[in-house]
């Protein structure tokens, strides 16, 4: 909470149109092209960040990287990425984006399109539903007594899903899951439906791009297991769409997620892939690309002081 008042206090200046834009100028930081990333918002919410960021302008990810790449400026554009494919964000904010003909990336995780709620979407359901003394623990953890407090139980599910793969973390939840009353599991967000996905990827301004199979951090990954997972992804969009896959989002996107074998396996089988580490495209790897990150509770003011100093 301290954190965020001060986040607040130090984006006011940005607030005002000619403050953003004379400082953007005077350090250079427009003559960089960047990528923005967003999971849940309001649509109001989203069209507000894009708009302050005037005169910037969103282009389409393949174009701005393909800018890049090529040595070709990138000044004043950025490129616009939604993370998940959870139904109600995907069709409310792609609205936003055909209206204004903004281009549009959806990185997509096949496992939760094909009716296998995220990681963290089951750990919000048990931090919410799961009751203090209901439940007990596998045997993945039948030592970890101390667990079976829930709040200590919840900061530890929260921990592994960064340090574990994707079949022990899909056991240790599903487990707890069992213990919640059957009418609150459909309050997990609903995935948006292939038959959705494919009237949207009729528009020139829409892409959808792979977010992996089972959204798994890829340093917790075999180095078969972690190839199956970016092949089969890949595969399984290409095959819905009859499009070209070319761009992966790493799951979760920190550098502890993302191993050296991660992005080289990455760059066998992608054309470039994006992280949650943020900074601008400058100076960066094709298969290790920047983003910044853009929430519900970030205003305006704080959208620009992320950008102006990323």
């Amino acid at each position: 909470m301290l954190i965020k008042k001060i986040k607040n206090i130090l984006s006011m200046p940005f607030k005002n149109d000619k403050f953003f834009h004379n400082y953007q100028k005077f350090f250079n930081h427009s003559s960089s092209g960047y990528i923005l990333s967003f999971h849940d918002l309001s649509p109001e919410t989203f069209e507000s960040h894009i708009q302050a960021l005037s005169p910037a302008k969103p282009i389409k990810l393949n174009e701005l990287i393909e800018r890049y790449k090529n040595g070709k400026t990138t000044k004043d554009c950025f490129a616009i990425t939604f993370d998940d494919g959870v139904k109600k964000t995907v069709l409310e904010n792609w609205k936003i984006c055909k209206k204004n003909k903004w281009p549009v990336t959806f990185y997509l995780p096949t496992d939760y399109i094909n009716g296998d709620n995220l990681p963290f979407q089951k750990i919000e359901l048990l931090n919410h539903y799961l009751e203090e003394g209901s439940f007990d623990l596998p045997i993945l953890i039948k030592d970890k007594k101390k667990l079976l407090k829930k709040k200590l139980l919840i900061r530890y599910l929260y921990n592994i899903i960064y340090k574990e793969n994707d079949l022990v973390v899909k056991s240790l939840l599903d487990h707890f899951i069992n213990f919640i009353p059957e009418k609150f599991k459909k309050s997990m967000p609903s995935p948006i439906s292939w038959r959705e996905i494919k009237e949207i990827n009729k528009s020139v301004y829409s892409s959808f791009q792979s977010h992996g199979v089972s959204h798994t951090a890829c340093s917790t990954l075999s180095e078969s297991r972690l190839k199956d997972e970016l092949i089969e992804s890949k595969n399984i969009i290409e095959q819905n769409l009859n499009d070209k896959v070319n761009s992966f989002c790493y799951p979760y996107g920190s550098s502890k997620t993302i191993s050296k074998l991660s992005e080289k396996l990455v760059s066998e089988i992608y054309e470039n892939a994006t992280t949650l580490i943020r900074g601008k495209l400058k100076n960066s790897r094709l298969h290790y690309l920047p983003r910044i990150d853009l929430y519900e509770d970030n205003t305006n003011a704080l959208a620009r002081l992320k950008v102006a100093l990323s």
